[in-house]
């Protein structure tokens, strides 16, 4: 039996659990990712750097993953992590609100020969998968992009859609703005490499300051904040490894065997 042949697309809460404002935000919040991943999805391999890459072997050293397992792959992308957990030998569906991205991934799943993976396009605050029916959900920098409240449905579903023993990894952006030493240093750095590069990079400093002051295209929370996410939802064995600069890994382990 295909696990995900029930999956759907709708709210993962219930219409008037949340106010009229959150589910406005969260409609344009869609809508922003949807543009701007379609309109990166063919050069979006050429532009992810070495951090990016080390961030994803970290999350795949994370998944306690065996062969034959079905997994989840959470805002995939062109499938950076749905390949290689498919390569492992997992059953894979990849999500994410772009079909431009869903296109590439399955693509480049074609060339290599891999067929246990497969996409669907849906934004991951609306995805609804079936109570118990995988066992391992990762997402690799994609989450940062929702808003925190959508942050927490996404991590209380999760619990729900794993089975027993399932574990959810999730390797992101993880910062505050500024508020800990660690975030100002983290910023600072940031800030002196774009300084490096004259006019542009102080073009982009100004650009990104906006956006993460904002808050509209990128919202990181801290490790500690993720954490508390998955204890609050109900998870166990929650952990949290750092990566580089501003990345982490976090897990955790839905109870029961």
């Amino acid at each position: 039996m295909n696990p995900f042949a029930h999956a759907e697309t709708g709210p993962n809460v219930p219409a008037g659990a949340t106010s009229w404002w959150a589910r406005v935000g969260t409609s344009i919040s869609i809508r922003t990712q949807r543009r701007m991943w379609g309109e990166r999805a063919e050069t979006w391999d050429r532009h992810n750097d070495v951090g990016m890459a080390d961030v994803a072997a970290t999350a795949m050293d994370a998944c306690d993953l065996r062969p034959g397992m079905d997994c989840v792959d959470l805002g995939c992308g062109t499938g950076r992590l749905a390949l290689m957990l498919g390569e492992a030998g997992a059953n894979v569906i990849g999500v994410d609100v772009s079909p431009s991205m869903i296109k590439q991934m399955e693509v480049l799943a074609e060339e290599k020969g891999i067929h246990t993976v497969r996409g669907m396009v849906s934004p991951v605050e609306r995805l609804d998968l079936p109570e118990g029916s995988v066992d391992l959900i990762v997402t690799n920098y994609a989450l940062h992009h929702l808003r925190d409240a959508d942050k927490e449905k996404v991590v209380t579903a999760a619990l729900g859609w794993l089975r027993p023993g399932g574990q959810l990894v999730v390797a992101d952006m993880m910062l505050g703005r500024g508020a800990s030493r660690r975030d100002r240093e983290i910023i600072a750095g940031k800030v002196r490499v774009m300084a490096k590069k004259g006019l542009p990079g102080y073009w982009r400093i100004a650009k990104n300051a906006g956006r993460y002051l904002i808050r509209v295209h990128e919202r990181p929370i801290t490790p500690e904040a993720w954490m508390k996410l998955f204890e609050q939802a109900g998870f166990g064995e929650v952990d949290s490894t750092m990566v580089v600069n501003e990345a982490a890994v976090v897990t955790g382990v839905k109870p029961g065997s």
